[in-house]
């Protein structure tokens, strides 16, 4: 019995180790504003991602964003790249006062319509209208 817990012991702090070791690699850094920042991310889940952005900015994010490793530099405004980053899935990004508020639907399907664009309306000119 007590030579089993001698093996245990190694085997176990092992395991703690390989697990606390998949993590380690992953690595998001955020520089800049919001109207213009810089993010580099290496390994990183998009949840660690948002999350990084929330804690820099005023962005809130709820909803499933899956586990895809995301190893990529993003640059321009928040919201371009907040989108960017979740290229592949479905998402609504809504703005607030502060800040941006994104939710994740779930990832996009080969099936999916993106919504039309409308062009917003106008009013005919004099020569339009014959005046």
């Amino acid at each position: 019995m007590r030579r089993m817990r001698l093996i245990a012991l190694p085997i176990a702090g092992l395991l703690l180790a390989a697990l606390r070791c998949s993590n380690v690699h992953a690595e998001v850094r955020v520089e800049g504003e919001a109207r213009d920042l810089r993010l580099e991310a290496r390994d990183a889940t998009v949840d660690e991602i948002l999350a990084a952005l929330g804690e820099r900015f005023a962005l809130r994010y709820h909803g499933i964003s899956g586990g895809r490793a995301v190893t990529a530099n993003f640059e321009g405004p928040l919201r371009r790249v907040v989108a960017r980053v979740l290229e592949g899935y479905n998402f609504v990004i809504r703005e607030r006062g502060d800040g941006l508020d994104v939710t994740v639907l779930n990832t996009s399907s080969p099936y999916a319509v993106p919504a039309p664009a409308f062009a917003p309306p106008t009013v005919p000119s004099k020569r339009q209208r014959g005046d």
